[in-house]
């Protein structure tokens, strides 16, 4: 139960973190060994799950027909922009995460917005968070800080980019920086969702089950909906030996949950709390 619940968790911050830019966390070596084996929790996780160890996702027949008419109208096109974004898109219906961003940071570099690097920086970001080997997994960390330092640069308060790249450095040579980014986001602003949750998840992975319960309990005040907190807040408590309130939340998460894979997960918890 404790590597999928983990697992589970990882994968759903980093993925719903978005919803904020418009956050993932990197796992320690043994969720990262395992992560296909929980990656429904999201239909991109889903598709992309065996991307870095077998082979990246197939594109389909009409897919490639589409890269290869797009790719012919590049040599000839004035507004490249409006292709590269195109090009980006059947990528990303395709889960494949590092060549639509590859595409994003094109845009980004013809036309150097906000918004065009917080698209590149949140690409290379979900590439980052899925990536399977070390040496995907350190190239894609080093993308994500430097299109989201491009934001940085010109709005020192995106949360959301500084929370990401945080979370780039946990499995780097200097993982504390990601714990001490993480504190200035939230000395900033203490109710900033997806660095309370990554903290959370931190602390899990560390085994500080009291802390992760903390921060998830912050959560669940600021946003009782947030079924990933409740998750984590249940999970941290059957560590720390609540068992009575671990099982409240399993059962009122299970009246809400609808994902197949999550909701499996919560029967086999409850099971286990018989």
């Amino acid at each position: 139960m404790k590597k999928n619940f983990i697992i589970l968790i990882v994968i759903a911050v980093a993925l719903t973190g978005f919803l904020y830019s418009r956050p993932k966390v990197v796992v320690k070596d043994e969720a990262k060994a395992n992560r296909d084996k929980v990656s429904e929790t999201k239909t991109a996780a889903k598709d992309t799950e065996h991307q870095e160890s077998t082979q990246a996702p197939k594109l389909s027949a009409e897919q490639e027909k589409q890269l290869s008419d797009l790719k012919q109208k590049l040599a000839s096109a004035s507004n490249k922009n409006a292709l590269y974004e195109q090009i980006a898109q059947v990528f990303l219906a395709a889960n494949r995460f590092d060549s639509a961003a590859t595409y994003a940071e094109k845009i980004a570099l013809a036309d150097p917005s906000t918004a065009n690097w917080m698209q590149a920086g949140d690409t290379y970001y979900q590439a980052f968070t899925l990536a399977f080997r070390q040496e995907n997994v350190s190239n894609y960390a080093e993308k994500t800080r430097e299109c989201y330092q491009k934001v940085l640069d010109k709005n020192p308060h995106q949360l959301q980019a500084k929370t990401n790249i945080a979370m780039t450095y946990v499995q780097s040579d200097s993982p504390m920086q990601a714990i001490m980014m993480l504190r200035e986001v939230i000395t900033e602003e203490p109710s900033f969702e997806p660095a309370l949750m990554n903290l959370g998840v931190l602390s899990m992975q560390s085994g500080q089950y009291a802390k992760a319960a903390d921060r998830f309990k912050q959560v669940v005040r600021l946003n009782p909906a947030n079924l990933n907190a409740l998750l984590g807040l249940g999970y941290s408590l059957v560590e720390m030996g609540e068992k009575a309130q671990a099982k409240t939340i399993f059962e009122d998460l299970k009246k809400k949950v609808k994902e197949p894979t999550l909701l499996e997960e919560v029967n086999k918890a409850l099971e286990s709390l018989k």
